[in-house]
């Protein structure tokens, strides 16, 4: 098999690289390009970093003509931003480059529709971001409960014991999905399963799922 290329926009305060390559089947390169954030998670400053403008100056930086598609993993920037948004990231760069792009939010969003069983949130954002994730949901009855850790940074959304015992005493009956372009919870697959007999889910896993089918 001749060897894929993902060229992938983040954010420079995010940590959790290992965990998008975590998912990538063998023969599949990801090439990551960074731009310049605040690192801050206020909603009003957030908002505001999703300039298409700068993301594609750093794009730019990078062997763009081996690249097979590009995925867009600026969680929370994009989901305040809105679906509108969402949307036109994804068509700005497939136009640019004319490959597919994928936004992380819209992969997140998808898995949900198309979804058969009950599945809870684990949200690491406040509730503003949360709440503005959850308006993207077309059918809310697939989702059985949402839980908010309201974290504080890029660290604290990559610290994995955030991510165990969310609540004393919690007993999941259902799958999980943890959202988010930072977190880090590959490693967790065994504990949820042996301790609640759950499988979990989250944002890298799903986007690049998408982005290896799409160019498989």
């Amino acid at each position: 098999m001749k060897k894929k290329y993902i060229g992938m926009a983040w954010p420079s305060d995010g940590i959790n690289d290992s965990e998008y390559w975590n998912y990538l089947p063998k023969k599949y390169e990801l090439l990551i390009s960074r731009y310049p954030v605040s690192g801050s998670l206020k909603v009003e400053i957030l908002k505001k970093e999703s300039n298409l403008s700068n993301i594609m100056k750093c794009l730019k930086t990078m062997t763009t003509e081996r690249l097979d598609t590009i995925i867009l993993c600026d969680f929370g920037s994009s989901v305040l931003n809105g679906q509108n948004f969402i949307n036109k990231s994804e068509d700005y760069f497939r136009n640019k480059f004319n490959i597919p792009c994928l936004n992380i939010v819209n992969s997140t969003v998808n898995f949900i529709k198309k979804r058969k069983k009950k599945i809870s949130i684990i949200s690491p954002y406040n509730k503003v971001i949360t709440k503005s994730f959850l308006k993207l949901i077309p059918n809310k009855d697939i989702i059985s409960s949402t839980v908010n850790l309201s974290l504080k940074s890029e660290i604290e959304i990559n610290t994995i014991e955030n991510f165990i015992n969310l609540k004393n005493n919690t007993i999941f009956n259902n799958d999980l999905l943890f959202i988010g372009g930072g977190i880090t919870i590959s490693n967790l697959t065994n504990y949820y399963k042996n301790k609640f007999n759950i499988k979990i889910f989250s944002s890298p896993m799903l986007i690049i799922n998408d982005a290896v089918f799409k160019i498989k």
